[in-house]
């Protein structure tokens, strides 16, 4: 998935108790060693028994980035030695956004409200809904969006969070108004918190 992955290798224990793991990075260490890396799992590792045929082993990782490649390869060990298997690689699939609503300011009838959102790899949009009355948590269908269609283009970043902005106007003198900031792309539609100001 865009954050998670599962390992998968084999091994022939040649008749020694063996033990397999996994190392992964961003980095491609050209050929496998027991250096580079994150090692999966931290310590230990999957009990391929004493055994003379393939014996398979997996391990599941998390943590990762979205639409991002990762090198890894299957290690095993026993009281012989150690042995490496080839370096392979795969690629993270995008994610829906990350967002939050950042702030507000307003002045005589209008306002401006911010939002923060990483995009996650696939192209994003951002706005905002308000209205005089807390729906509790942000959605969108709640009170007036702004903008009216559309929005602000976030961009693709996997990992940089991109600032947004939209001003309206028309409000009511003395009123709190309650207001939120959503983004999405085309896996999904991500909403931030609730906000107020007066």
């Amino acid at each position: 998935t865009s954050t998670t992955a599962t390992l998968n290798g084999s091994a022939n224990p040649n008749a020694v108790s063996s033990t397999g793991y996994f190392r992964y990075s961003t980095t491609n260490p050209g050929i496998c060693n027991d250096t580079f890396g994150t090692r999966a799992p931290t310590s230990g590792g999957s009990a391929l028994g004493s055994g003379s045929s393939s014996v398979a082993y997996n391990q599941a990782i998390s943590g990762l980035i979205a639409v991002t490649t990762y090198y890894f390869c299957a290690i095993t060990i026993n009281g012989v030695g150690t042995s490496f298997g080839g370096v392979s690689s795969f690629t993270t699939p995008p994610a829906a956004p990350i967002v939050s609503t950042a702030s507000s300011s307003a002045s005589g009838t209008g306002a401006t409200f911010g939002g923060v959102a990483i995009p996650r790899g696939a192209a994003t949009t951002g706005w905002f809904r308000y209205s005089i009355t807390n729906p509790g948590a942000c959605n969108d269908t709640f009170g007036t969006r702004a903008p009216a269609s559309g929005g602000t283009a976030l961009g693709t970043s996997s990992t940089v969070s991109q600032n947004f902005i939209q001003t309206v106007t028309g409000l009511t003198l003395g009123t709190t108004y309650y207001f939120c900031a959503i983004a999405s792309n085309s896996v999904g539609t991500s909403f931030g918190g609730m906000a107020s100001f007066t």
